[in-house]
C-alpha cells in the first residue's frame, strides 16, 4: 500500500472512530487527510513517470504546487482543458470527475484546517470520504489513457503556453 493509500484509509479510520472529546478534531483531520490521499495518488502517478534516481523522482514531487493543479483541475473538469496534442484527445469522464474531486476536497482541506467556526458532521465528512474513494476507482480505470497522463505533466508545469 502506497501513501496516497495509507492516507485514505487513515482518514477513513480517524471518521469513523472518533472519541468524543476529539471528535472534531478528528473529523477535521480525515477532512485534511483525504484531500493530501488523493494529492499523493496524482503526484506520485507522475513521479511513477519519471525514468530518474529515486532522489530525483523525491524532487520532481516537491516540486507539484497546489494552486497550479486547482487551476488544471478547473479547466479539466469544465472540459476546456488545451493538451499539447494535436488533435486534442478527448476528456474522459473519469478524468473530470477526479479534476472535479481535487477542486472540492481542496476547498474541503482549507475548510477542515482554517475555519474553526465550520462544525463538520459525519455526513459531510462521509461525503469527502465518498468522492475521495471515487476518484481513486476513476484514476484506476484511466490511469493510461493519453489524457491522464497530459494531465498529469499540466499539474506539475501549468497550462499549455498558447
Amino acid at each position: 500500500m502506497g501513501i496516497a493509500e495509507e492516507l485514505l484509509a487513515l482518514a477513513g479510520y480517524l471518521a469513523t472512530s472518533p472519541s468524543p472529546a476529539f471528535e472534531q478534531a478528528s473529523f477535521r483531520r480525515s477532512v485534511s487527510t483525504v484531500y493530501y490521499g488523493l494529492f499523493h495518488l496524482l503526484i506520485g502517478e507522475a513521479a511513477q513517470r519519471w525514468n530518474g534516481s529515486a532522489e530525483a523522482r523525491l524532487g520532481l514531487e516537491r516540486a507539484f504546487n497546489h494552486r497550479n493543479m486547482r487551476e488544471i483541475s478547473e479547466a479539466v473538469s469544465k472540459g476546456s482543458w488545451k493538451s499539447w496534442r494535436t488533435p486534442q484527445p478527448s476528456i474522459p469522464s473519469e478524468l473530470q470527475d477526479v479534476a472535479k474531486a481535487f477542486i472540492n476536497l481542496q476547498e474541503a482541506r482549507h475548510l477542515a484546517d482554517y475555519d474553526n467556526t465550520k462544525i463538520w458532521t459525519s455526513t459531510e465528512v462521509d461525503s469527502r470520504l465518498t468522492q475521495a474513494r471515487k476518484a481513486f476507482q476513476n484514476w484506476a480505470k484511466i490511469q493510461t489513457d493519453p489524457a491522464a497522463h497530459e494531465y498529469l505533466l499540466a499539474l506539475l508545469i501549468g497550462k499549455k503556453r498558447e
